[in-house]
Formats: C-alpha cells, structure tokens, sequence
C-alpha cells in the first residue's frame, strides 16, 4: 500500500470541492490527488479566484509525478461537468486498486445530474463501487466519534424495503459481512450488534407488521449460530439512546433514513461514510453538495478531514490484522 488518497470531484459547483481545497490551503503537505479533468478544475480556481497551482500527478511507468504544495490532479478526457464527475469515481477506483492507494475520499455529487446526462442505471456511489468492486455484498456504514451506524438497505423506495429484506439470506449475509468489518477495518475483536425492526415499535408483536416476527427475528437466531453477539429486534426509536451507546458497537436499521436521521443529528453532519466489505478503503463526507452555502461563512469541514483520517486508522487496522492473520497461518503450519 502506498501513501496516496484518491480525491474525487463530486459536483464542481457544490461546496464539497470549495471544502476540499480550502483544506489544501491549510495543509499543502500532504498526499491528496484529486482526478478530474484539467481545463474544467483550471476554469473553477480561475473563476474562484483561486490561486493554488496544478501539478497533473499522472501515473507513468509506473511512477506517481507528484509535487508537494500543489494540487495535485489526475488528469482525464471530459467535456462535460456530469461526465467528469463520473469519470472521476471510475478511474479514481480503478487507479487506487491498481497502484494500491490508500484510499478514496468520494466529494459529494447530484445523482439526478448522473442519471440524466451520464449514466442512467446510476443509483449511487456506495451502489457504484459495490460493482467495480465485483461484490455482491457491501455495506453503508456511518462512523462518528466510535458511533458505527448501517442500515441494511440503501438508496431503495420505503414501499420495497420489506421485500427486500425478506429475501433468502438477505439479512445473514449482510450482518454477516458487516460483521467481518467490524472486526478487520474497526479492529473490534467482538463486536456486539443491536438491530432495529421495521415497523414502528418493532411490529408491536406483530400488530402493526410482520416482518419482525416472519422475517428479522429468524435471521437473528441464524446469525447467532455463528457466534456473533446480536440483540433484536428492537424500536428504531429507541436504538441510539445512551444506555445502548454504552453497550453495543454497531447499530443496525432496516433502511436509509431510520438510520441516517438520528445519526447526522447526532454527527451534525462531521461524520464519515465508509463502504464496508471493498478491497479499497472508500468513504465520503455525510453532507451533500449544499449549493446555498457555497462562500458561506458556515461550513465545516469536519466531515471531509474525518474522511482522512478513518482512512489512515483503517488502513492501520488492516496491516495489523493482515500481520496477525498471517502469523495465525504460520502457526499453524509449524504447530
């Protein structure tokens, strides 16, 4: 793994590019390369008034060209502000897996504009990378100060969430994924898990809703066969209390927003979206491109310097839990 962060655009006209080289001003020693194309990100700092100079940090032979207190950019073919905002995610993963960056920082970006004017199967970027990535399997995770959020499902209508989650193992192997997560990117030796229901009040023993009972409560008794600490389901209103801070690593919900509502309540919008179960570390800010608050006075960028940082702590889990894992097999090569 080498010490570079992929940065990518998001929507050049929202606040997250206006945050990202805000940060670049403030610390122009690091290892950032932002992938965009190089007559559009000109165009944007001369508009801006922005006097920060480019270096394009193309990879050639194998070599990264990189310079120290510039922006650094990976430069591609685009003509378009939509098609640049999607080249960037493609080529940003492709180069980070390839070259073995540390990770990816995604800006945020209008998914209407995508679907419009690029690529109309687009549903989002955690959904994106799942498929570059060839997963079947990945998970939305929120982190905030040791707060480890999921919902099982992510960008899906509420009217679908209950046939979605009644597919065969649909649960199980989700849990069971987030679950080696926990334990390989947080370094949580035995993670314990607190899952919501679906309905209000869990289902209220079935008087508003089933699914607690057909659905979630079987997956659960499944997923503890494993050995793996999981309690519910329990009332998604009452998940995030502090008796349940205090006891559980990770908080699961049913879908989107019963788990992002109280937690950028929570967060204030400083907290990191992380796609579990890549081969590359991706996460972006839990704030959206915020067009009304560009050369605003009140914007934080606490979110996109959390985003760094959970990379290089989950970078650092995983060359320890990588050195052990090998330790565990030559041990048992020679024991």
């Amino acid at each position: 793994m080498n010490k570079y962060i992929a940065v990518t655009l998001g929507d050049i006209n929202g606040i997250g590019i206006e945050i990202y080289l805000n940060i670049l001003k403030k610390n122009k020693n690091n290892n950032f390369i932002l992938f965009t194309n190089y007559k559009l990100i000109s165009d944007y700092l001369k508009k801006n008034n922005n006097n920060l100079k480019i270096n394009t940090a193309n990879i050639f032979k194998e070599k990264i060209y990189f310079k120290k207190k510039h922006l650094n950019i990976f430069n591609f073919d685009a003509t378009t502000p939509e098609e640049n905002t999607f080249k960037s995610l493609k080529i940003s993963y492709l180069t980070a897996k390839r070259f073995q960056f540390k990770g990816i920082v995604t800006l945020p970006l209008r998914k209407d504009l995508i679907i419009q004017n690029v690529y109309s199967k687009f549903i989002g970027q955690t959904e994106y990378y799942q498929k570059l990535d060839k997963k079947n399997i990945s998970n939305m995770i929120l982190y905030h100060k040791k707060i480890i959020v999921c919902p099982l499902t992510t960008h899906q209508s509420i009217k679908s969430i209950s046939k979605i989650v009644s597919k065969k193992n649909y649960i199980y192997d989700k849990i069971l994924s987030l679950y080696n997560t926990l334990k390989y990117d947080f370094n949580i030796k035995k993670p314990k898990i607190l899952i919501s229901g679906l309905n209000p009040h869990a289902g209220e023993n079935g008087n508003i809703g089933q699914e607690e009972i057909n659905i979630i409560e079987p997956s659960i008794k499944k997923i503890k066969k494993k050995n793996i600490s999981i309690t519910g389901p329990i009332s998604a209103d009452s998940m995030l209390i502090e008796k349940n801070l205090n006891l559980y690593d990770c908080f699961v919900f049913m879908y989107h927003d019963q788990a992002l509502i109280p937690f950028k309540y929570i967060s204030r919008f400083s907290g990191v979206n992380f796609t579990g179960n890549l081969d590359v570390i991706r996460v972006s800010p839990d704030h959206g491109t915020a067009y009304n608050l560009k050369n605003s006075k009140n914007v934080s960028d606490k979110s996109i310097l959390n985003c760094f940082n959970l990379i290089n702590q989950i970078s650092i889990n995983r060359k320890f839990n990588d050195k052990r894992k090998n330790k565990k097999i030559l041990k048992s090569k020679f024991y």
